[in-house]
């Protein structure tokens, strides 16, 4: 996150979607790129080797069901088979020269001159399996088919845009999945949430700009094309290449533009984050509930507490102890936001400065909510919370308030920092007064953050 107090580098919605993993063929170049979900799929006690086996033929299924229904033609089998290779094996006849096995060691790739899938059985297949389970296996494969779909449909090409509509295929296999129609895997929550860490591991490095070669999309693009193919469906995804032409897909992907920004990794220090966030936060209130005509009255006071010798009071309840440690809450008797200052704040700052941001936003959000006789502790108010944060991410994005008070402006990386804090226990969602049922899974609270980043506040009001 950046502070400008004078010219300001305007920032454009424009670009591409998300791209999750895998690799394709480019000027004899394979690269990898996967993502992962934990604990989904195929019988206890398969052999890494039975799960690939079982991921080919569900995803082949999938797209032998629903390609002439996108296309108008019927679905043409892989011609160049399936080929696991290791350092003492025969390699995959991609490309000529046949590619050593140095070259392509640790990959998973689609072909394109062979028509073939291709995976690293010895130093990539077992150790994926092992860490994350059979439901990675099952996306892996999903984002290789997609490519050979793209080379059908002759929309394979080395732009991220090919990588984004990988993604979002990848999640309407998932889908399909979860509604019953595959032979050998299921999906659970809990895989969703897997995934959303494994695109979160492959994001592309802060800072890239979108049209680098071999460019695949931050960690909020590519989750964000996967959460699209699920929620609606393949014939979303067709659509990718067409809308990303005209410059109508949103990628967040972009470079550095200010020198100071990149030495400090687009992170501010905490201490000087704090107040120029907190004025950021009333001025972008003040300006949302001026556009409905209400009006806005600051937030009352912002504490940082120290669960070893603090408590708190709100309302007929007090808190201390292991009560406090790492949770935020908004306290509606003082309009208050209390805040973990000696284990939250520190493991969000570790993640980066809009982890802390964002989980300041959400309490800004709850604040709101009280404003409009809104609040209450359901699932639905914690996730329109989340929303409201993305419509405030929006805002940093687009610097939509630059000429009417507006400090703060994100910095590449930040909106990757805010979805790692969904996903970490300290900002899992739990506040003070939450029960379980209350508390959504990361997925969920990542797909209400995107709508209001890419929606807007009308996509929060949906969920109240």
């Amino acid at each position: 996150m950046r502070r400008i107090s004078s010219t300001v580098v305007g920032l454009l919605l424009t670009g591409a979607l998300l791209a999750a993993g895998c690799a394709t063929e480019s000027d004899g170049d394979l690269g990898l790129s996967f993502s992962g979900a934990r604990n989904g799929a195929v019988n206890e006690g398969s052999t890494s080797d039975e799960v690939v086996e079982n991921a080919l033929d569900d995803v082949e299924a999938f797209w032998s069901r629903t390609y002439e229904g996108l296309y108008g033609e019927p679905y043409e089998p892989i011609q160049g088979g399936f080929w696991p290779y290791g350092p003492n094996t025969e390699q995959p006849p991609c490309g000529n020269p046949v590619p050593s096995y140095n070259e392509i060691a640790g990959n998973a790739f689609y072909c394109p001159s062979s028509d073939l899938i291709a995976w690293d059985n010895v130093n990539l297949v077992p150790g994926l399996y092992d860490e994350f389970g059979a439901f990675t296996l099952g996306i892996v494969f999903a984002h290789e088919f997609a490519h050979a779909v793209q080379r059908r449909s002759g929309t394979l090409d080395a732009s991220i845009r090919s990588e984004l509509q990988a993604d979002c295929f990848a999640g309407a296999w998932t889908a399909d999945v979860e509604a019953g129609n595959a032979d050998h895997f299921d999906v659970s929550i809990e895989d969703l949430d897997q995934a959303v860490a494994g695109f979160l591991a492959l994001r592309d490095t802060v800072g890239i700009d979108q049209s680098a070669e071999a460019a695949h999309g931050t960690g909020f693009d590519r989750i964000g094309a996967f959460a699209e193919g699920f929620e609606q469906g393949a014939e979303r995804c067709v659509e990718y290449p067409a809308e990303y032409d005209a410059g109508e897909l949103i990628i967040v992907e972009l470079p550095f533009t200010d020198q100071a920004d990149f030495d400090r990794g687009g992170n501010l220090p905490i201490d000087e984050l704090g107040p120029i966030l907190l004025a950021d936060l009333e001025n972008f209130w003040t300006l949302h509930f001026a556009a409905r005509d209400e009006t806005w009255t600051p937030v009352t006071d912002v504490v940082t507490i120290d669960p070893a010798v603090d408590e708190v009071v709100c309302g007929d309840d007090t808190y201390r102890g292991g009560d406090l440690v790492g949770v935020s809450f908004y306290c509606v008797d003082s309009d208050t936001i209390f805040l973990d200052g000696a284990h939250l704040l520190p493991a969000l700052n570790q993640i980066g400065d809009y982890a802390v941001a964002t989980e300041i936003a959400r309490q800004y959000a709850f604040a709101a909510q009280a404003r409009l006789g809104d609040l209450e502790n359901t699932t639905a108010s914690n996730l329109q919370a989340d929303c409201l944060a993305g419509v405030f991410a929006r805002s940093g994005f687009t610097g939509d308030r630059e000429d009417r008070g507006q400090e703060l402006f994100l910095s590449p990386g930040d909106l990757d920092e805010a979805v790692i804090a969904f996903l970490s226990h300290q900002a899992a969602g739990e506040t003070v007064g939450d029960d379980e049922e209350s508390v959504a899974s990361a997925f969920d609270r990542f797909d209400a953050y995107r709508d209001g980043f890419m929606e807007g506040a009308a996509a929060c009001d949906a969920l109240g």
